[in-house]
């Protein structure tokens, strides 16, 4: 599929969004976010306070390239009408709606290497995966009303403990294919995480034919 171009606007808010990011990181790197102050970030980026305010909740949020996450209509209509089953859906809308609350691809380095160092920060990034799954658990307590759950994992009856239970397993099934690629360097992160998904649902099959 042919990318769209970004119009003029776009683009100045791209470079905006990364000039500020980027002297948060630096100033973070360089003195510890503590030191770090908003008018600092803002001086160094070369823009208001107010314009900071514009891109970035928190100082946190600025240093780590973080924002609240949120739920895409397109992505939201790929999880409504995608033929794929149910697990699968789950795990590739919490995958999407997680990577809305990220920058650019390549602040993924600079974020954990950020994160190592100061560990404080990973409560921020937390938070942001916490909002995403909440924004999925509302869709898929929707979902599950229409009795997916049978259709998701055999058995499991429909229900808010069928929900949480789906949520859990995406989320852990998230974490195992991030988790299998430390550096970030895995250009197909969709086809990645299906393949997670094929791989823990083979751990179940094998276990459940065990029982």
């Amino acid at each position: 599929m042919q990318e769209v171009p970004m119009s003029q606007r776009e683009r100045n808010r791209l470079d905006t969004w990364n000039a500020v990011h980027d002297a948060a990181a630096a100033m973070a790197l360089e003195d510890g976010p503590v030191a770090v102050t908003i008018e600092a970030i803002a001086t160094r980026a070369g823009v208001s306070k107010r314009t900071f305010f514009n891109y970035f909740p928190t100082k946190e949020d600025a240093i780590l390239g973080t924002r609240a996450p949120c739920v895409p209509e397109e992505l939201l209509e790929q999880f409504r009408t995608s033929e794929a089953d149910l697990l699968t859906r789950i795990v590739r809308i919490l995958n999407g709606v997680m990577r809305t609350s990220l920058g650019r691809g390549d602040s993924y380095q600079m974020r954990r290497k950020i994160v190592t160092r100061y560990p404080e920060l990973r409560t921020r990034v937390m938070q942001h995966i916490n909002d995403a799954e909440k924004l999925v658990d509302e869709i898929l307590r929707e979902r599950m009303q229409g009795g997916e759950a049978e259709e998701a994992l055999g058995r499991l009856p429909a229900g808010e403990e069928s929900a949480r239970a789906l949520l859990m397993l995406a989320g852990t099934i998230t974490r195992f294919a991030y988790g299998s690629d430390p550096e970030g360097t895995i250009a197909d992160i969709d086809g990645h995480i299906d393949s997670a998904v094929t791989i823990f649902r083979e751990v179940m099959n094998t276990t459940h034919d065990n029982a």
